[in-house]
């Protein structure tokens, strides 16, 4: 039985209880929130035996193999270090922290420390993601030469979401006071690993970030400051150029995700908007014409985490991975400064 436990009990840490909760040979033996009340909350709630309000106390008291870290973005990486230093496996949510040098620090210790990390990417779920990281680098599309993705919501502009103006799990995401960075951390760095996993790591990019006015400077205590929609120009290291854009102004989208990689002998549409059998198509020149290609079934993050653990062997993410994520978040800040291309730093 491997006994894991969760930090942070939001709407994803709850997530993170379900889905393993309901993995067979997982229990969840113990969660932690340091919101007054709230990890007791989600214990009574979820049937978790145990509820701390203070992480180094958790991971004193409790028998664990793992933890998973769903706490707000600043408090990643301490929450992850103390784990490590326990000895104890960890996936963590994305971004993999606040900052790159944050990042770097998680990598190093995880890789010292010879424990098993992974960063819920959540859209390499997918079976279609799979598949299309599959065909692309099998040859089947030929050489990349252009990229095209977009990660695009709209409760900005509805209220399909929920209203944004009262409700503080969505107000956060507009207040860098609250640690964060805009649509580029939040919806930006699933765009980055999703083109980066299909197609390839980049080389260099440019990035426009933009904060629209939305009528007030702030609510309560949430200054609306963090941006809402980015652009990013892309060069990937295998020559390819691509284009990256992500708002949560994007009127008529709930919540699209897609990716186009064109090759000089053939390209994969991947649309996880689209319904499942056509989520992702493939165009060859000797066909000439778009066709669904059927996708295999594909572990989740859980299960690709636990397996990990069982076999030993790290899985399809890691904290290094999580960390070259956090360098092209960096890189986009520091473009959109500059106005210009940068490269991203070393990890």
């Amino acid at each position: 039985m491997i006994r894991l436990a969760v930090i942070g009990t939001g709407g994803m840490g709850r997530g993170h209880i379900k889905a393993l909760g309901a993995m067979r040979g997982c229990r969840v033996v113990a969660c932690c929130d340091t919101a007054p009340g709230k990890a007791e909350r989600a214990a009574s709630e979820l049937g978790v035996p145990a509820a701390y309000a203070d992480v180094d106390r958790m991971l004193g008291a409790e028998d664990l193999h793992a933890v998973t870290v769903a706490a707000s973005d600043r408090a990643h990486c301490e929450a992850s270090l103390k784990a490590i230093a326990r000895g104890l496996h960890v996936l963590c949510e994305k971004p993999l922290a606040a900052t790159l040098g944050e990042a770097r620090r998680m990598a190093k210790a995880a890789a010292k420390a010879g424990v098993l990390t992974a960063v819920n990417f959540s859209y390499r779920n997918s079976p279609a993601t799979q598949k299309a990281a599959a065909l692309v680098r099998s040859g089947r599309i030929g050489r990349v030469m252009h990229v095209e993705g977009a990660y695009l919501q709209s409760w900005l502009t509805s209220r399909i979401w929920g209203n944004w103006r009262t409700t503080p799990s969505m107000l956060w995401r507009l207040s860098t006071r609250h640690g964060s960075m805009g649509v580029l951390g939040d919806l930006g760095v699933h765009l980055y690993d999703l083109a980066c996993f299909v197609v390839g790591e980049f080389s260099e990019l440019s990035c426009a970030l933009k904060t629209f006015d939305k009528g007030v400077p702030a609510i309560g205590e949430y200054v609306l400051d963090a941006n809402d929609s980015m652009l990013a120009t892309v060069r990937f290291k295998n020559g390819a150029l691509g284009t990256l854009h992500s708002s949560r102004w994007a009127t008529g989208h709930v919540n699209t995700v897609m990716l186009r990689v064109h090759g000089d002998s053939g390209a994969v549409d991947l649309n996880l908007d689209r319904a499942p059998e056509s989520r992702l198509k493939f165009w060859s020149g000797r066909t000439r014409e778009w066709r669904d290609v059927p996708c295999p079934p594909a572990p989740d993050m859980f299960k690709r985490f636990v397996t990990s653990i069982r076999t030993g062997r790290q899985g399809q993410t890691c904290f290094a991975g999580g960390a070259l994520i956090q360098s092209y978040l960096d890189a986009s800040l520091r473009a959109a400064d500059t106005g210009g291309f940068v490269r991203p730093r070393k990890v």
